[in-house]
């Protein structure tokens, strides 16, 4: 027993010597000097910088290899210097307070670029990223300097070419890589400027358009009108380089071309007279009518005004205008035309004014000077107003209000009216959902043209407004203007449908003129009529106007349809009204269009 106790002692105390103990493992102090050694190797061979300074006085105490090659110094030379004595003089200061702040600890950025100095007095960029470190028991900081010479080169290539880019798009068109609108007037007004030294003080500018362009777009989509604009670019410089010597340029001005819009093209011809302007329009004109490319399977052509400076304009805005008017001429007159401006044409005088009108217009559109307007309609039981046309105005940048005739007719010439009225009927909702909000629910009645009731992209405005503006449609009406402009009453019908379906309300305007009749209360549903206001005005001096208006009372009280009078100024014409049965009033006697709901009940 004794034996076998000492041999289970003995083989314990073997055990225990060959088991690693985990405070004191076998070569722990060598493994740990071997890591060191492995680590300085790395160290002292990296790519990037390695430099340790003293804190107390910037001397550096630590320099590897990278930054010795980097900078074209021993690592021992580097030994002998200070961290100062390296940075670029221009942001020394800089470069100090920022070691300063990493010595503090603080916010500082640890990581950040700047530049040092090559032994041979080269300055190479680089980056920084510095830390605190305990070297030999003192304070230090170790700095990771990274070589940032090719990032730089590649950075600054790369701003250089967006920089051209820039300067490019600045000044030449995208797409045809013309001259843009900006850069041509630049380039005019420096030319007029000049011109009034120049001994040749005339020249011609024109304006072509082509005709009809949204056609190859629309058919052929806005791939094939691009090359299409490409290729008419090459075309009008290949045509004015064949031209030019002929006729322009004896005093070495260069003609200037441009594309000014997305199908129009500017050209200035300096020194040419009202001969050699005509003739260089012709040209460019049948070289566009001949113009035809076997993968483009359109002949197109162009309408070109003609001005002359200084006959028609000293100022660049003056002879783009009166181009602009001579090139809308040139489309009146049957498109594939040249016309030379003339002030005598009264015509052109009048296109004049609808192309200001229009700009007018474009920046109102812009600007948000468009409004809604209230006129009230009357209940003729209590002579309260609970209904309100709402009516678009455009205030003028001086604050005064415009009268919407002229700009509703230019809108309309243009295609800016379906703009302005989505403008319109967005706010009138908005306006409408608000006060529900608050309580006060009032009728809108909303004008929209017979002509959109084919259109199911603004059937779908209509619907898709009302529900994100949370409008209650029981208070919506909408008033049907312009019934000849019904090209199918199907479709019409159909559209009113859907309206109707979610609770709104149909108005039939000035009925009893024009090409409403009754087939359009049957088929179409309507809830409401209003009688055309030269019927209304004068009732009470003309009795048949009153028989008229008393058929039309009794044919809607048949087929349950509020009747609306307009055009009501007088308070005799009131009465006759109530007497005859009409259910509602709207006129100045009522009440003018405000830019508010404020209302006075009739007396």
């Amino acid at each position: 027993m004794e034996h076998k106790k000492k041999t289970k002692t003995r083989l314990r105390n073997k055990s225990a010597k060959t088991r690693k103990h985990p405070s004191r493992p076998k070569g722990t102090i060598a493994a740990l000097r071997e890591n060191q050694d492995n680590f300085k190797t790395i160290v002292d061979n990296a790519t990037d910088g390695v430099v340790i300074n003293a804190a107390s006085n910037g001397k550096v105490v630590y320099a590897n290899m990278g930054i010795a090659k980097m900078i074209g110094y021993s690592a021992d030379e580097l030994l002998r210097t200070n961290i100062k004595d390296h940075f670029l003089p221009d942001r020394a200061a800089d470069d100090i307070k920022i070691y300063q702040q990493i010595l503090k600890e603080t916010a500082a950025p640890n990581r950040y670029e700047t530049a040092i100095i090559h032994k041979s007095g080269e300055v190479i960029p680089v980056e920084m990223t510095g830390s605190v470190v305990d070297w030999q028991g003192q304070k230090a900081i170790a700095v990771i300097i990274r070589d940032i010479r090719e990032r730089k080169q590649l950075s600054d290539e790369l701003d250089k070419h967006l920089k051209e880019k820039v300067d490019y798009l600045t000044y030449y068109d995208g797409l045809t890589g013309l001259l843009n609108r900006s850069r041509f007037i630049t380039l005019l007004n420096e030319w007029i400027a000049a011109s009034q030294n120049s001994v040749i003080k005339r020249g011609a500018l024109l304006l072509l358009d082509i005709d009809q362009f949204k056609f190859v777009s629309d058919t052929y989509g806005y791939g094939m009108g691009d090359e299409f604009l490409r290729r008419m670019a090459r075309l009008l410089q290949i045509t004015l380089q064949y031209i030019t010597p002929r006729h322009f340029n004896e005093h070495g001005k260069e003609n200037i071309l441009c594309r000014l819009a997305a199908d129009e093209f500017a050209v200035f011809l300096p020194s040419a007279d009202r001969a050699a302007g005509v003739e260089a329009a012709e040209q460019l004109r049948k070289n566009i009518e001949i113009f035809f490319q076997p993968d483009i399977p359109v002949h197109l052509t162009a309408s070109i005004g003609v001005s002359l400076y200084p006959d028609h304009g000293d100022t660049t805005s003056e002879l783009l205008t009166k181009a602009d008017t001579a090139m809308f001429r040139a489309k009146d007159l049957g498109r594939n035309k040249i016309h030379f401006y003339s002030p005598d044409d009264r015509d052109i005088e009048q296109m004049h004014s609808r192309l200001a009108w229009k700009e007018n217009i474009l920046q109102a559109i812009k600007e948000d000077r468009f409004e809604i307007w209230f006129q009230p309609i009357v209940d003729l039981k209590d002579g309260m107003a609970r209904h309100y046309e709402v009516l678009a105005r455009m205030r003028s940048k001086g604050g005064g209000m415009v009268l919407p005739g002229p700009f509703i007719d230019i809108a309309e010439r243009f295609g800016l009216m379906e703009t302005i009225v989505k403008i319109t009927i967005e706010k009138a909702m908005r306006f409408q959902a608000d006060m529900n909000k608050h309580g006060s629910p009032l009728t809108f009645c909303i004008n929209i043209s017979g002509k959109e009731l084919n259109d199911e992209a603004f059937l779908h405005f209509l619907q898709s407004t009302m529900f994100e503006l949370g409008v209650d449609p029981e208070f919506i009406v909408f008033e049907i203007t312009e019934t000849a402009a019904i090209s199918n009453i199907s479709a019409a019908v159909k559209f009113l449908r859907s309206l109707k379906s979610v609770g709104c309300h149909i108005s039939l305007d000035d009925f009893g003129v024009g090409h409403t009749s009754f087939l359009y209360l049957k088929e179409m549903h309507i809830d409401y009529l209003k009688i055309a206001g030269p019927f209304i005005k004068n009732m009470d001096k003309n009795l048949n106007d009153q028989l008229f208006v008393k058929a039309i009372v009794n044919v809607a009280k048949g087929l349950n349809i509020k009747t609306v009078a307009e055009f009501v100024e007088t308070d005799e014409v009131m009465e006759i009204l109530k007497e005859i049965g009409v259910d509602y009033a709207q006129g100045y006697f009522v009440g003018r269009p405000s830019p508010t709901l404020d209302y006075q009940k009739a007396s």
